[in-house]
């Protein structure tokens, strides 16, 4: 799925952003309604993992400073987060 939209910057969430997590919720079994972010059934046990595809000067802010952002991020939503090097974006991406 590749999702982009024209940003603007008075909105409180990005359309591309908005776009990702009504995509998520969709295939994680949830309602566009649901705030409570609990599936019901078979969708409340699956794993679910998510590649974002960022540019390098992105990822370095999304890092932090000896990996201090990343860190926060994995402990404040319990997620792990690994961020490949360029070598192994070609199987990726491909």
């Amino acid at each position: 799925v590749l999702i982009s939209g024209k940003e603007d910057l008075e909105a409180p969430l990005s359309p591309a952003m908005d776009a990702v997590i009504r995509i998520f919720k969709r295939v994680s079994g949830l309602t566009e309604t649901d705030d409570s972010n609990t599936a019901s059934g078979a969708a409340a046990a699956a794993f679910c993992s998510i590649r974002l595809l960022v540019a390098s000067t992105q990822a370095i802010n999304l890092i932090g400073k000896q990996g201090s952002s990343i860190k926060t991020i994995q402990e404040n939503s319990g997620a792990a987060i690994r961020v490949l090097s360029g070598g192994m974006l070609v199987a990726i991406v491909s």
